[in-house]
């Protein structure tokens, strides 16, 4: 999260919380996939606090290698996958199974190649007003590449979903990183994964709508 320790914190606290209504909703264990989505934005909020502590707290200078790259591999290597990945295992047409898993390929090629960046080139996480700013040394071509891999598998596949309120969530993806990239451009890592962890909680709704119909 982008503006402090305290509210990285805060929001993982309460992603936590969601997390767990969430997988109170499931009935079939490959929606646990999908369900917890809201646990893993926590576990990253969480991570960014730390980076945060360690940045203005000389005490905790030691945590801040590991903080920075947990939180580099949620927002870069995990997500690109784990987005259609989830979208496919609540998918219940087969024809827009078939579209959603090549989506899913995408993101496995995005992931796997910020993997690769995330192993080999350095990467600097520092306070810049009330963000943090994340660099990772790249060639503008290979930004083009992955910065587009990185969109298509998580802003569009949502959009070929059979629920109702994940395409709600793919609507509110699309806002939130035309705001991102409108205001906080420099900050997109920090400031699009907190928008995207707030938008987790509609995964409770999408939850909720597979169990009515289950039930029925």
């Amino acid at each position: 999260m982008c503006f402090s320790a305290n509210a990285s914190f805060i929001a993982g606290a309460a992603l936590t919380v969601a997390g767990v209504v969430s997988i109170s909703q499931v009935r079939k264990p490959v929606h646990l996939i999908f369900a917890s989505m809201p646990l893993l934005f926590a576990i990253q909020q969480i991570c960014e606090g730390f980076v945060w502590t360690s940045l203005t707290n000389p005490d905790y200078a030691s945590w801040h290698e590991p903080s920075k790259y947990a939180f580099l591999l949620f927002a870069q290597v995990i997500w690109p996958f784990f987005i259609p990945l989830s979208i496919l295992t609540i998918e219940p047409s087969s024809k827009r199974r078939k579209i959603i898993r090549y989506f899913l390929i995408i993101g496995i090629a995005c992931s796997l190649i910020l993997c690769y960046r995330l192993f080999f080139v350095t990467a600097s996480a520092e306070i810049d007003g009330c963000h943090i700013a994340y660099r990772i040394g790249w060639s503008k071509t290979m930004l083009t590449i992955t910065g587009t891999l990185y969109l298509t598998a998580i802003v569009i596949s949502p959009f070929f979903s059979s629920w109702r309120n994940a395409i709600v969530l793919a609507f509110v993806n699309v806002v939130s990183l035309v705001t991102t990239e409108v205001f906080y451009e420099a900050y997109l890592v920090s400031v699009w994964c907190f928008f995207a962890a707030a938008q987790s909680v509609l995964v409770i709704l999408v939850m909720r709508d597979i169990r009515r119909k289950a039930m029925n």
